[in-house]
């Protein structure tokens, strides 16, 4: 990778990466899921669900902001064309990723969500944030599902 990298990013080992993607996927996604069973009288389950969204976030930020998330942003001209091979395999696989969970959603929209599920404009937009925030560390992530550790000299 180039030197000039901005110091906003953080030199992270692919697996730290990669547990930090998984986690956000799966809290962020989690949160989504458990806001359809929220309701006033369960007081620890809206604290839990809140604390989802915090954890999902911050570990998102932690994956923007590593050395990973720069080479799947960078210019062509940064990165070698290795790394662009790379790239280019990270944003197949998040295109693929969000295909499938815009046609997920399509399906879900034809047969019906759960029966006790309303499908409001508060949820179209939670759907759609927590779609745009993984779909940002999703090129780093995937970059880093494939990445190998490489032993220490």
């Amino acid at each position: 990778m180039n030197s000039n990298v901005s110091p906003i990013y953080r030199k992270y080992r692919p697996a730290t990466v990669r547990k930090l993607f998984i986690v956000a996927n799966a809290t962020l996604w989690g949160w989504f899921a458990l806001k359809f069973f929220l309701t006033p009288e369960r007081h620890l389950l809206q604290v839990a669900v809140g604390a989802l969204a915090l954890i999902g976030i911050v570990a998102a930020l932690a994956v923007f902001r590593s050395d990973l998330s720069f080479i799947a942003h960078a210019p062509e001209g940064q990165i070698d064309e290795f790394l662009l091979n790379q790239r280019n395999r990270a944003y197949l696989h998040t295109m693929r990723y969000v295909s499938g969970m815009l046609a997920l959603s399509m399906i879900c929209g034809v047969f019906g969500f759960p029966q006790h599920a309303d499908v409001t404009a508060g949820v179209l937009r939670n759907f759609i944030f927590v779609l745009f925030i993984t779909t940002l560390i999703s090129p780093a992530g995937f970059l880093a599902l494939s990445t190998e550790e490489l032993p220490e000299e």
